[in-house]
């Protein structure tokens, strides 16, 4: 007789005791979120129109309250639809799904996981196969080298200059000096070499050697690297050094971003 009244109470006992507990999302809990200082001030930075300020501000709440659901979601639409990073999206998203799996929002934010997931999979079939970007790197590969290469001529010219001048007993006071001095031998006429000597009296003119034009071209910036850290992903990287996703996954064409490696090296396109 008591052991039926006592099933009847339990169900009754234990549904206010999980919803104190947090195992129950409650309307009330979803409005504590959405009252909370930094999500209110997300809120009005996306009216604004200022979306990273939103994006921090939402980051502030979950910091406040890492199990805000709300904070996730809004921070998903953000990274989705103003931010451009689908992959940052997609965890936001499925951390509300883990957190409201009831949620009358549930479908809609399956769906826009699907969504950017789509992007995704655009980004990784356009990536590897973009001419142009290729185009430019192999150009860019190609400056280095010719500079790299005149460079090195240009020593050697000096080298040799500077032993020569030492042999006849001259200084060499600088390249640049020594360099005009071998032009200027080059293109003296012969008729001044094979001329015989004019007397005293004969005033003799003499242009001065034209400087030699500077190399304006600059040699090509040092590349960027990134090590990667635990827990790095190809969008978090991008957003870390300014830069956008696609160009990093164009600048690293064997990168596989499922099979990561801490420590593997990344390389940073210019911004």
């Amino acid at each position: 007789m008591i052991f039926p009244a006592c099933r009847r109470l339990i169900p009754g006992l234990l549904l206010p005791l999980l919803c104190a507990a947090g195992c129950i999302p409650t309307r009330d809990g979803a409005q504590d979120e959405q009252r909370e200082p930094h999500f209110l001030r997300g809120h009005e930075s996306v009216r604004q129109r200022d979306y990273k300020g939103a994006a921090e501000a939402f980051e502030r709440a979950l910091e406040a309250n890492a199990r805000s659901a709300s904070a996730h979601f809004e921070l998903g639409l953000l990274f989705e639809q103003h931010l451009n990073d689908p992959a940052t999206a997609i965890y936001h998203f499925e951390r509300f799904l883990k957190l409201r799996p009831a949620s009358d929002k549930a479908e809609i934010v399956r769906q826009r996981v699907n969504n950017c997931k789509m992007e995704l999979a655009k980004l990784f079939l356009i990536a590897p196969n973009a001419p142009s970007v290729q185009k430019e790197m192999d150009k860019l590969k190609a400056e280095a080298e010719r500079l790299g290469l005149e460079n090195h001529q240009l020593r050697r010219q000096v080298e040799v200059l500077s032993t020569q001048a030492a042999a006849r007993g001259g200084a060499v006071t600088s390249a640049p000096v020594a360099l005009v001095a071998a032009q200027a031998v080059a293109t003296k006429p012969a008729a001044m070499t094979a001329s015989p000597a004019r007397p005293a009296t004969t005033p003799v003119t003499f242009t001065a050697p034209v400087a030699a034009p500077k190399n304006t071209k600059a040699p090509a910036s040092a590349a960027r690297t990134h090590s990667v850290k635990p827990g790095d992903i190809p969008a978090t990287i991008a957003r870390q050094y300014g830069v956008r996703l696609e160009a990093l996954l164009a600048a690293n064409p064997n990168l596989d971003p499922k099979r990561m490696k801490i420590g593997q090296t990344v390389n940073i396109p210019a911004p």
